[in-house]
């Protein structure tokens, strides 16, 4: 039996962090920290009442005209369509928008949209995503992301890691990227020194520096133990990326700003990337992802995917064999049930679909109209 989309409802939400972020590249209007992310929100609901719930994200800006491509663009696309062809449905959006938008808010629209019709597929099935799309394992070590932001102090961001660690998380991973980049290798010197040679601690630069000064941090990083150099550069910056990862022992990690399976494969490509990290609102979704995956398969590379847990567990579980998730709960406050944690992995939802729901009271309480 065939069932039809019906309605496509889109909503927008400004949840507050549970703890204001500070990046290399991202601060508030003053240059502070950021307490609040934006949350474009799609319902699709099919003939016999089945909905799919899908989201994305954004901290700066960008997420009401992401609202906007939802409902004006991709909506009319959808109504009467076949909930279960995501592979035609992506394909179609993808193509609609193509000249404005191959990377940025219309994949990121995208993204939402592949995952509610991922949620509905599960729904119809009667089986959580990561089943659906191969169960290769029943849970992911995780680290924990939030708690090393460069507007903290070394004894705040260690009072935040023992609490991942105590949870029997594998490690924590620490921001860095102040305009003296000695302060960061101090900083992180002193939280190695603190929570003991055998934690495992990565770093992330967030595109903060220029090829030189990047070279003079990894290799200091390399003396520290860290596990990985996380966007040292431009995420446009191939060749420097691959100059780095020639010249450098400590594994590049990146991807997180990367917006499709092409820009991956050009990346593995020049052999500018060790470990890969998509995410899965900024590459399109569910479907694409998993094709990410597959390239860092071909070419033996750990994938380590960032941010929006929630949802990343599925594809964590569903086609990775091995690999970490990073622990952000940005908009763990929008769920009904919090992600599972149990003996430091993250376990996937079993409901069918993607296991998430967010209450209308939520809805209403942090609406952005």
């Amino acid at each position: 039996m065939t069932t039809r989309i019906s309605e496509v409802r889109t909503e927008l939400l400004r949840m507050p962090l549970p703890r204001p972020m500070q990046s290399g590249s991202s601060s508030g209007k003053k240059g502070g920290p950021v307490s609040h992310i934006n949350m474009p929100v799609v319902f699709i609901t099919t003939e016999d009442g089945i909905r799919g719930l899908g989201y994305a994200w954004s901290l700066l800006g960008g997420a009401t005209a992401t609202r906007c491509v939802l409902r004006d663009d991709f909506a009319p696309l959808l109504i009467g369509e076949d909930p279960l062809d995501h592979e035609r449905l992506w394909h179609k959006l993808y193509k609609r928008l193509q000249s404005v938008g191959r990377h940025g808010l219309v994949t990121q629209a995208q993204a939402a949209v592949d995952l509610a019709l991922w949620d509905i597929k599960g729904k119809i099935g009667g089986l959580p995503v990561y089943k659906l799309l191969g169960g290769r394992r029943e849970s992911a070590p995780v680290y924990g992301s939030d708690g090393g932001w460069l507007y903290m102090s070394v004894s705040e961001m260690v009072a935040a890691f023992e609490g991942y660690l105590e949870q029997g998380m594998m490690g924590v991973k620490m921001k860095i990227g102040h305009e003296n980049p000695k302060v960061d290798i101090q900083r992180v010197g002193e939280v190695r020194k603190t929570l003991g040679d055998d934690v495992w601690i990565a770093v992330d630069a967030n595109q903060k520096w220029d090829f030189p000064t990047a070279m003079w941090v990894g290799r200091a990083l390399e003396q520290l133990g860290v596990a990985w150099f996380e966007e040292p550069l431009l995420c446009e910056d191939i060749p420097g990326h691959a100059r780095l990862a020639a010249a450098l022992d400590i594994p590049i990690a990146m991807g997180e700003t990367l917006g499709s399976r092409f820009e991956f494969d050009a990346y593995l490509r020049a052999n500018a990337v060790d470990i890969l990290q998509p995410d899965i609102v900024r590459v399109g979704g569910i479907t694409e992802m998993a094709k990410v995956v597959t390239l860092a398969d071909i070419a033996q590379l750990p994938v380590a995917p960032h941010h929006m847990m929630e949802s990343t567990i599925h594809v964590a579980c569903g086609v990775m064999g091995s690999g970490p998730i990073e622990y952000m709960p940005w908009v763990a406050g929008a769920f009904a049930e919090p992600a599972q944690i149990k003996n430091g992995n993250m376990v996937p939802p079993e409901k069918p679909g993607l296991g998430l729901e967010i209450p209308e009271e939520i809805i209403r309480r942090y609406r952005v109209e």
